[in-house]
């Protein structure tokens, strides 16, 4: 096997992978081998058919299919692991041909962590809790002036405050390939909500005088600013050194009431519930640092 590695604009790699013709060969007997042990065909015992038999009953293009997708699942990993790549996407994968005489070459292109840019958001999120105080007040005093009892302002800093404020001042190149995958995801779920009350996409689009290219662009924005949220709270979560122990997480697998949640031993779930417990603190912290002393007042 042989990569070559080109990085693309916005935090992109594409990966050329040339896999030589003995191991093209090795993947299509492979195939065309599990295939006799697994297809019937009649006048034979199973595992016993003629293997040009087999491939006229399952077809040629079929087994091409399959032997490539069994030399993709093994080299394309092994070629991430060479290249110390770490995608945080699915790959655009290509293929040019399939020949059993020739080397076989595929493209992977993949999204990679873009790198961040974050400013002075401590500053930022002070400035827009002072913002908000200084409105409380001044709503207070005009109650007060109309004759209506007056009342102490409470304020916080919401969660949307807090994200909304931290997109002004971060910088992320977003790689195509992950906003398409976002987007895509995005709209996948709004037409099962859509089709889950009997809405089709034509009707939804005519009630609201959109085309399909207006609405696709509208989740695109959406999927940007979701992408672009994850990234600097994932950023900020190791800058501020934001810690999740074992009890918390088994503590919220409890909370959650989950039966099949608390009997999961599933690494990757726990990795899950420790991403949202980590955002949680983070965004509590920087809170409570940009209401300062007045933070007490509305807990």
């Amino acid at each position: 096997m042989q990569t070559k590695i080109e990085k693309l604009p916005k935090s992109t790699i594409k990966i050329t992978v040339t896999v030589d013709n003995d191991a093209v060969k090795k993947a299509y007997e492979k195939t065309l081998d599990n295939a006799v042990k697994t297809t019937t065909v009649e006048g034979f015992r199973p595992g016993t058919a003629p293997k040009d038999m087999v491939k006229e009953k399952i077809g040629q293009s079929k087994l091409y299919g399959e032997a490539i997708n069994d030399i993709l699942e093994t080299y394309y990993p092994q070629a991430l692991k060479e290249n110390l790549i770490n995608p945080v996407s699915n790959p655009k994968v290509e293929i040019k041909e399939f020949d059993l005489e020739k080397d076989l070459e595929f493209t992977a292109t993949v999204a990679v962590r873009p790198e961040m840019k974050i400013g002075e958001y401590k500053k930022k999120l002070k400035e827009k809790f002072d913002e908000k105080w200084a409105g409380a007040v001044k709503e207070s005093e005009e109650s007060k002036k109309d004759g209506k009892e007056g009342h102490e302002p409470h304020v916080h800093m919401t969660t949307g405050d807090i994200i909304d404020t931290l997109m002004t001042v971060s910088e992320a190149d977003i790689s195509e390939v992950l906003l398409e995958d976002e987007t895509d995801r995005l709209l996948s779920r709004f037409m099962d909500q859509a089709q889950s009350i009997g809405l089709s996409l034509d009707q939804y689009l005519k009630s609201q005088n959109k085309t399909g290219e207006q609405l696709r662009n509208e989740y695109e924005k959406i999927a940007e600013k979701n992408i672009k949220a994850e990234f600097v709270l994932s950023e900020l979560i190791k800058m501020e050194k934001i810690e999740v122990s074992d009890e918390e997480i088994e503590e919220m697998i409890k909370a959650s009431g989950d039966p099949n949640l608390v009997k999961s031993e599933d690494p990757m779930q726990k990795l899950y519930i420790k991403s949202i417990l980590q955002k949680n603190k983070l965004i509590s912290k920087l809170a409570e640092e940009a209401e300062g002393d007045k933070h007490h007042e509305h807990k």
